[in-house]
């Protein structure tokens, strides 16, 4: 017997019409005419908007899918609210990935607070709902060193360390309603491991929060973020529960900064297994009593548990840390043009593809993961190119002297969900979910068939039912849905199409973003299962991302098109100058107030140094009790309170002290000839004999890599020996004679092309020629101690007298590099520039064209013989390789200050380009 249901009726506009026909698209006949229309507001079902085209596709060769729309097919609880309403997008801020923020607040506030409107504003920028920071243990937990809150235990919690808790307190003046969360990977040693004092950390950072920047935490994952295997599983579940009832109790303490059983507790954060951690919720009362969210990363798939715990009871499922975007579109469009720069791994369609899937995928059968959330991690990448894991992003924010930054098509993606899906709004079942072969957190390019999210407001709410689609198509082909509607709201509206896709020949990569390109109005109704339906025909391009609504405007009615170039910086991408000074005094920026207190620049940021970004152990300007001196740099961390390390990679254990040297990077990866000098003195406590007591110095630092961080590095210890090294490898060493380690001293490392030249004190100690086949000339610095609290002062980078300073450095994929005989495109891993890379065989060359004296073509290549011609002269061969991630495998100087064409041939081996840098006479002292 047919279900209920009603159908109310609206006036129709006349409208032009679009008719696909033979393949291609017939303009409007004279006749035909555009609707004039008020702009919608969410409550409204007006006629289409001022010369909006209604698009019909009438081409009868078309393979038309179904996909049925049923306003009431959402499940419900008993009490009639749905089980699962949209959670959208947020951001985890955490390893270090956001420590950047704090320069652009400081040195270019414009750009900080543009950077974080268009990530959190709802109405202009992505609109993140959610923010997760990491409690740090100052150990790398993968993109590097997040501060520790607290380093003992009578040491008061400080959130201003770090830029985790800044994050969270600045987008809440965009938008209160962002969630907020923390969680941990790593844990300061001083807690043992013990629960009481691990609460205790916990706690007294929740309410540090409260009292530096008034933050309420919405959410508090307990656990250790991607805790693995079936004992520490247990375990810290069980340490979750413990940690939800001691919150509570506190909740009634006279001290308590609000009510702490507000927050929410998610567990486990695992790395995928969602099903066995849903498993042990279930089979754990007291679990199933104070969890409140399933959450685990990079997986799609759910099970039996993962439904009884959402369906039976009521737990929300999270995903709770997947990727953003990887490759930006300018880069993929000329490596991958097929797909447009919005296709491809881990692109833009890729991650809308993910978010639907993660709430029902085909393959989970009867048991979808149901994730109503996706957590970005991170949204921002506020780090250095070539830290690991970068660049995946919405927005790369590494250079905060210009204020330059790069935002794109991931902001894009999110505000396909955000501008057309509200807050409570209902999953309908039958028309969300998608398809396709399972990759890695997600499915594999260009094997879905269909991937839809349709969601409507509550059924509940005032005023007529609005609903909004949203497709994600990674794949080559076209596709064409007859969208069958009932049962939401009026009948014959119109959905207000917004799509983003590729460029068209001759337009820039962005021309297509985002764009409002349609109005389809219904074709026919057809009754299904005795209920007549609104038929809609829509067309879903390859590589695209589309969203149908009902709102014209959007649920804030005041969506806009995105114009090339929306996201675009207002600053150029200028190298850092040298020469680069800083005595840590930090005298001339301004006294401001936070959470109601004036602090000074130092006193706002912890103690965080300008520029830097620690890899390991903590750098912090402290006062060296010396008023000659004032503050200098010091390594915080040493055998007292080294940090736990995040070990969940290795045998799980959450006690293993970190080993890693502590060191920190700065400066800009362009920088070529320089030299870098600094004061340091050596710690005169000897905490643990068994640990070295050393201060180094590095250059040309271009990715994280362990150890020194820079490709050349010098290390002075403690009985004077001193060690230079080339990607951890000593190349030299030697004793500096009566070395006294308690007194200041002056060490300094010049890179002069592929020389360096290291100084103690002004009197040279070491000079070395790399005459390999890869080295690296170009990079940051880089500062790195024991696990001691070695100081620094007066640091200086200078230019070299007569060389080149600065560098442009350019991705393969640059518009200035041609390959007029093919290549194969490889999407590499993080250390790769941009992440793109061209591999070149026998036969096969790139043109590169440039202005300047010289260049550098670097990337991890085999060995390789290659006929270089130079503004078309005879070529020269030339033996390169191997050479390693970002080292250089062909060099060429002293050419004159002008325009230059570079025709490199293959003509042996296999040549694997990563990137150039071209340097320049305005790059020069």
């Amino acid at each position: 017997m047919p279900r209920p249901h009603r159908r109310t009726a609206r006036s129709t506009a006349v409208a032009a019409v679009l008719v696909l026909a033979a393949g291609g698209l017939l303009a409007p006949s004279a006749s035909a005419s555009a609707p004039g229309a008020a702009a919608t507001t969410p409550s409204s079902t007006t006629a289409a908007q001022p010369d909006l085209p209604v698009l019909r596709l009438d081409d009868p060769s078309i393979d038309w899918r179904e996909l049925l729309v049923d306003g009431d097919d959402v499940e419900r609880r008993a009490d009639g609210g749905a089980y699962n309403t949209f959670g959208g997008f947020g951001s985890v801020s955490c390893n270090n990935t956001s420590n950047l923020l704090l320069d652009y607040k400081e040195e270019q506030p414009e750009a900080y607070w543009r950077i974080m409107r268009m990530l959190f504003d709802p109405v202009t920028g992505a609109g993140l709902k959610h923010i997760k920071v990491e409690l740090g243990a100052d150990s790398n937990s993968s993109s590097g060193a997040e501060p520790a809150t607290k380093r003992s235990a009578d040491e008061p919690a400080n959130v201003l360390r770090g830029a985790g808790f800044h994050f969270i307190a600045d987008a809440l003046t965009i938008n209160p309603d962002i969630e907020t969360e923390a969680l941990r990977w790593g844990e300061p040693s001083w807690t043992g491991n013990d629960p009481v004092k691990r609460y205790q950390w916990y706690k007294e950072t929740i309410d540090a929060a409260y009292d530096t920047y008034g933050v309420e935490l919405d959410w508090m994952s307990p656990s250790q973020n991607e805790v693995r295997g079936a004992t520490y599983q247990a375990s810290e579940l069980a340490w979750t529960v413990r940690f939800a009832q001691w919150l509570e109790r506190d909740a009634a303490a006279p001290d308590a900064r609000y009510d702490y059983s507000h927050i929410k507790i998610v567990a486990l954060d695992s790395y995928r297994e969602g099903d066995a951690v849903a498993a042990r919720i279930l089979a754990d009362p007291a679990a199933l009593e104070q969890v409140d969210a399933l959450a685990f990363h990079y997986d799609i798939v759910g099970g039996p548990n993962v439904t009884r715990l959402n369906k039976e009871f009521g737990k929300e499922v999270l995903y709770s840390e997947g990727v953003a975007p990887m490759i930006d579109p300018q880069y993929r469009v000329a490596a991958d043009p097929a797909r447009g720069g919005v296709g491809g791994t881990v692109s833009a369609a890729d991650i809308a593809d993910r978010f639907i899937n993660a709430y029902r995928w085909s393959g989970a059968g009867n048991d979808p993961a149901h994730m109503t959330t996706f957590l970005f991690q991170p949204a921002v990448s506020a780090m250095y190119e070539g830290t690991q894991y970068s660049p995946k992003h919405l927005v790369r924010a590494s250079d905060p002297w210009s204020g330059y930054w790069e935002g794109d098509v991931g902001l894009v993606a999110v505000r396909h969900f955000h501008q057309f899906v509200g807050d409570g709004w209902e999953y309908v079942e039958g028309a969300t979910g998608g398809d396709g072969t399972k990759g890695d957190g997600g499915t594999n390019v260009d094997t879905s068939t269909r991937t839809v999210l349709t969601a409507r407001t509550p059924a509940d709410a005032d005023g007529e039912a609005q609903w909004s689609q949203v497709h994600a198509n990674n794949t080559r082909t076209d596709r064409y849905f007859e969208v069958k509607v009932a049962d939401l709201g009026p009948a014959d509206r119109p959905l207000y199409a917004w799509e983003t896709r590729g460029p068209d020949a001759g337009q820039e990569h962005d021309e297509n973003y985002f764009q409002n390109t349609d109005v389809y109005e219904p074709v026919r109704t057809e009754t299904v299962g005795g209920v007549e339906h609104d038929v809609y025909r829509v067309k879903v391009p390859a590589y695209s991302i589309v969203t149908l609504s009902t709102l014209a405007h959007g649920v804030a009615g005041a969506t806009e098109p995105y114009a090339p170039g929306d996201f675009a910086p207002d600053a150029e991408d200028t190298i850092l100058p040298l020469p680069y000074r800083d005595d840590f005094e930090y005298a001339g920026y301004p006294v401001k107030q936070v959470g109601g207190q004036k602090m000074t620049y130092l006193e706002r940021r912890g103690g965080t140094p300008r520029y830097t970004a620690d890899q390991d152990g903590a750098f912090e300007v402290v006062d060296a009790g010396d008023r000659r001196k004032g503050h200098v740099l010091q390594q915080q961390i040493h055998a007292g309170n080294r940090g736990f390390t995040w070990n969940v990679w290795g045998n799980g254990r959450q006690d293993v002290l970190q080993t890693a040297a502590p060191s920190t990077v700065l400066g800009d990866h362009r920088w070529a000839d320089y030299t870098a000098a600094v004061d340091f003195r050596l710690d005169a406590v000897d905490r643990d004999a068994a640990l070295e007591n050393f201060a180094g110095l590095g250059v040309r630092q271009v990715y994280a890599r362990g150890g020194d961080q820079a490709t050349y590095a010098v290390r002075v210890h403690e009985d004077g020996r001193w060690q230079l090294r080339k990607l951890d490898q000593v190349v030299a060493s030697g004793t500096v004679a009566g070395f006294d380690g308690g007194r200041w001293h002056r060490l300094a490392v010049e890179a002069r092309g592929n020389i360096v030249t290291a100084t103690l004190d002004g009197d040279r100690f070491a000079r070395w020629t790399d005459a390999g086949a890869n080295p690296v000339l170009t990079g940051r610095i880089a500062l790195t101690s024991g696990f001691y609290n070695t100081q620094y002062d007066n640091l200086a980078v200078t230019a070299v007298p007569g060389h080149a300073w600065a560098s442009e450095k350019i991705d393969d994929s640059d518009a200035r590099l041609t390959y007029p005989d093919g290549f194969t495109f490889t999407q590499a891993g993080y250390a790769h520039f941009n992440r793109t890379q061209h591999v070149l065989r026998a036969g096969q060359s790139v043109d590169v064209a440039f202005t300047g004296t010289g260049l550098n073509l670097f990337g991890a290549t085999a060995a390789a013989t290659l006929e270089v011609a130079v503004d078309g002269g005879a070529p020269t061969t030339v033996q390169v390789g191997p050479a390693g991630t970002r080292e250089t495998s062909y060099w060429l100087r002293d050419l004159r200050q002008r325009s230059h064409t570079v025709a490199v041939r293959v003509v042996g081996g296999t040549f694997t380009l990563d990137g150039v840098d071209v340097l320049s006479v305005r790059g020069r002292s």
